[in-house]
């Protein structure tokens, strides 16, 4: 049921930003999911396209591999070229001008509504004036 759901929101959706790359949403039960695919395309493309980042996805699956088969203590040797690979890549997709208007209003919708404070300070009338009615 959840990948029909998943299905038809992809065909009707319409996406939030469209420039530089394509942002859409899906409400959440308690939330909002911000649909990153056009983003994710993007940074398959470039690895595959720089042989650097590549050779550099090659020893961080490497490394795990060796990691899990020898039942290292805990330390990562792939995290630096994890970083050197987010570096290269890029971890950021802006929004500017009127998509991050429509953007911020999009988040804004999906956020919880705010309780009231029980006990809350009641503000008291100040005490009258001689003479005043």
């Amino acid at each position: 049921m959840n990948r029909i759901r998943l299905i038809l929101h992809r065909l009707f959706r319409r996406p939030v930003i469209t420039d530089p790359m394509r942002i859409t949403t899906r409400r959440l039960a308690d939330g909002l999911a911000l649909d990153l695919e056009e983003y994710c395309t993007y940074v398959i493309e470039t690895i595959a396209d720089d042989e650097d980042l590549l050779n550099q996805l090659l020893e961080v699956v490497e490394d795990r591999q060796n990691a899990r088969a020898h039942r290292h203590d805990g330390w990562e040797p792939e995290q630096l070229l994890v970083e050197n690979l987010a570096a290269g890549v890029g971890t950021e997709v802006r929004v500017r001008g009127e998509a991050l208007r429509r953007l911020g209003e999009r988040l804004l919708s999906a956020a919880p509504k705010p309780k009231p404070e029980t006990g809350a300070v009641v503000r008291l009338p100040g005490q009258r004036q001689a003479g005043a009615a």
